[in-house]
């Protein structure tokens, strides 16, 4: 039964939505999203065994990354979201760190990903070029990096007024509003949580710039632009696309 003895507390994103998140995202085939992935390494210019997911949430895409001679290594910045996936990654690394100042030694992986939008938590030009720095560093020549985008076009109609809500038992549930701030490309998602007859509030703001701003970007970033794919396919992005998925690789020395 629901309690009202106390005041919704504020907190960071992902810290109590950590409880809930594999059941907000249980709608996505992160087997069917890693198989596409791999698909797209095949863009890189050396071989792929060592891999770092530097956003992997809850690991859920990062336990299909492993094996076949190949390791992964998960990064997050929330613990919370780390504590989650530590109960199906036992034998993964896991390091909780910003992604702008990435723990990783120089030359230490030959792919580096960033998925489900989480780019889009950088806000600014400065820091994102900051951080195509930090992966560049990371990655061994002709290593691959693969990021990935929503777009203007999916805020301003699926995510423009989307509400949800979702339960794990009578005392535990979740509610989540969204819309997007178009004059200012940010898409704000807003949950409701409740644990245990406590009540906290989280707030996510992504900054939402189109396919031709981010290529811009990368013009200015030391990665060479392979390919930019819509939708989980092989075909070109475009402006109704999505979700963009961009493959950059490091340019081997000569």
């Amino acid at each position: 039964m629901e309690t009202h003895r106390s005041s919704p507390v504020e907190v960071t994103p992902y810290s109590a939505l950590a409880l809930y998140y594999d059941q907000v995202m249980e709608h996505v085939n992160y087997h069917q999203w890693a198989n596409y992935v791999k698909i797209l390494f095949r863009y890189s210019n050396r071989s792929v065994r060592r891999v770092g997911d530097l956003a992997c949430g809850t690991g859920s895409l990062l336990r299909f990354m492993k094996g076949f001679k190949r390791q992964a290594f998960g990064f997050d910045l929330s613990l919370p979201m780390l504590k989650q996936a530590q109960k199906k990654l036992l034998k993964v690394p896991l390091t909780c760190a910003d992604f702008l100042n990435l723990p990783l030694k120089p030359l230490s992986l030959d792919a580096a990903l960033v998925l489900y939008d989480s780019i889009n938590y950088l806000h600014t030009e400065t820091e994102i070029l900051q951080f195509f720095s930090e992966v560049h560093l990371s990655l061994r020549s002709g290593g691959i990096f693969i990021f990935d985008i929503v777009t203007p076009y999916l805020c301003s109609t699926v995510f423009k007024h989307y509400e949800e809500q979702g339960m794990l038992d009578e005392n535990n549930r979740y509610e989540r509003k969204s819309f997007f701030i178009e004059e200012k490309q940010i898409q704000v998602n807003q949950f409701k949580i409740w644990i245990n007859g406590r009540i906290y509030e989280e707030e996510h703001r992504q900054k939402i710039w189109d396919i031709d701003h981010w290529q811009e970007l990368i013009k200015n970033s030391p990665f060479k632009l392979v390919k930019i794919f819509s939708n989980f396919t092989l075909k070109p992005a475009h402006e109704k696309s999505e979700r963009a998925h961009f493959v950059l690789i490091k340019k081997s020395r000569k």
